[in-house]
């Protein structure tokens, strides 16, 4: 058996399969998000450990396993002193505290553009690099104890085998990795004044880091049990999902919403807009466009102004409107919006209610409306690589209604993969090549189960009710500004 271990934001997931792919069972623990103010968020790296200790523990009682694979949040920094223990809590991916140093790292480096010529992207505030400096800034001594600096998933692989690394997965997702290179970026980090010591050697996602440590082998009644190097979330969901080659991409539809594609290209999306990573599968990028209110936006308003009903009773609502929610447009930008206009301030909106307009149409320009979010960034995609096939995965995969007019939006067919365990399954995957699997027997485990192509009168509503949607942010943009978000 394989097991893949997620490390998430809420909980940790462990996912045993199969040699075929068949996943036998999953079990997860939750886990806990402090925010010290309004901007920050952390976990302790010690919850996590708690956690995936006791799920391996569960695990132990029922199945035998052969590898570990490894995936989790990107980003998010974890520290460690000289006797590779948390110097502090981790500074997660949705901390928002480092705007000042992502604008004094982008300035010592010479401006945006050498940035994202060095490293593919620009700063964003989630992004590692910028929380050091923030940490080298604001808390000094703790800065001066660092000796490790690590990812989530690579300080739970410390853990289990005393061996420290990460991938280019994860690696790309830092601020400090040289796209064309594959490695740190020594003269970045020098420029940053950062020392390059601190970080792991990196290796490909389906290495070996190691094997489990002796005492957690006898712990758990194991032997000789592979630690795969692993990769970062959303390039081991894509490799979940099955998505190896150019021109096949993923829309993930979540909490947060993305489209990633994958690329042979050399070529970063010069305005910023759109992320590019390393896979999770050698000599292969994703382009990655990030709304970060999807699902969320739904569940807020049925939080606030309706009532939690199943996806059949909301369907039925959304079933007695039509197609542009006769004339409601609502723009999803709950906590702002990264792809493709990188502004915090964005808000959300609901334009054009009538006294005539009933509680389906609200519910169904909220969906068109995360749909228009995620064709922003398949248009931006575009742009840059060719799109030949995309499938679609999380929550709003599970309401055939949804990918309909998502379908309808990007005017392609949507692929439903049979099994949708997001970066669990994907971890899984990625232990059975460290297992000696091949890349082409585990692609092998992911099957379409159902293809939804687009309404061909949908797509002509919604081609004018987009270009409303682009005009309506466009009109309130300067709005935005002046009502800053309050924390």
């Amino acid at each position: 058996m394989f097991l893949g271990v997620d490390i998430g934001t809420t909980s940790v997931k462990a996912l045993v399969v199969e040699e075929e792919g068949r996943i036998v069972a999953s079990f997860s623990r939750p886990l806990q998000v402090y925010a010290p103010d309004g901007l920050s968020r952390e976990q302790n790296p010690l919850d996590w450990q708690e956690a995936v200790l006791s799920l391996l523990q569960q695990v132990s009682e029922q199945y035998r396993i052969v590898s570990i694979g490894l995936t989790g949040q990107m980003h998010s920094l974890v520290l460690l002193d000289k006797q590779d223990l948390p110097v502090r809590h981790s500074i997660l991916w949705c901390d928002q505290r480092t705007t000042k140093a992502c604008r004094e790292l982008t300035e010592i480096l010479g401006g945006e553009a050498e940035v994202i010529r060095r490293v593919g992207n620009p700063f964003f505030e989630g992004f590692t690099l910028p929380k050091i400096q923030w940490v080298k800034t604001k808390e000094r001594e703790n800065y001066e104890k660092t000796r490790s600096i690590l990812l989530p998933k690579d300080y739970i692989g410390f853990v289990l085998t005393g061996e420290k690394g990460t991938d280019p997965s994860d690696a790309s997702g830092t601020g400090a990795f040289g796209f064309t290179t594959d490695q740190w970026d020594e003269e970045l980090l020098a420029l940053c004044e950062i020392d390059s010591s601190l970080f792991p050697k990196v290796t490909a996602s389906g290495s070996l880091r190691g094997f489990l440590r002796k005492d957690l082998s006898n712990r758990f009644g194991w032997e000789n049990v592979r630690v795969v190097t692993g990769g970062a979330d959303n390039a081991v969901a894509a490799l979940g999902a099955g998505i190896n080659e150019p021109g096949l991409g993923m829309v993930s539809v979540g909490t947060s919403g993305t489209v990633v594609v994958a690329t042979q290209s050399p070529k970063p999306d010069p305005s910023g807009r759109v992320h590019y990573f390393n896979h999770a599968l050698p000599r292969i990028h994703y382009y990655m466009g990030v709304m970060l209110s999807a699902t969320h936006s739904l569940d807020w308003f049925l939080n606030r102004f309706g009532k939690k009903g199943s996806w059949s009773e909301l369907e039925t609502a959304i079933s007695n409107s039509e197609p542009g929610s006769r004339g409601l447009l609502f723009l999803p930008y709950l906590n702002g919006e990264r792809t493709p206009y990188r502004n915090a301030d964005a808000k959300g909106v609901l334009f054009g209610i009538t006294s005539s307009h009933t509680e389906g149409d609200a519910y169904r320009s909220i969906i068109e409306g995360i749909s228009f979010g995620l064709r922003d960034s398949y248009e931006l995609i575009k742009t840059l690589t060719p799109i030949r096939r995309l499938r679609i995965v999380g929550g709003g995969a599970k309401n055939k209604t949804w990918v309909r007019i998502i379908a309808s939006n990007l005017s392609m067919p949507l692929e439903i993969p049979k099994t949708d365990q997001g970066a669990a399954y994907g971890a899984a995957m990625l232990a059975a090549v460290g297992a000696g699997h091949s890349e082409k027997e585990i692609l092998r485990w992911v099957q379409v189960e159902e293809t939804v192509d687009p309404h061909l009168e949908w797509e002509k509503t919604y081609q004018e009710s987009f270009l409303g949607y682009q005009k309506l942010y466009s009109t309130l943009k300067e709005m935005f500004s002046l009502y800053p978000p309050q924390a």
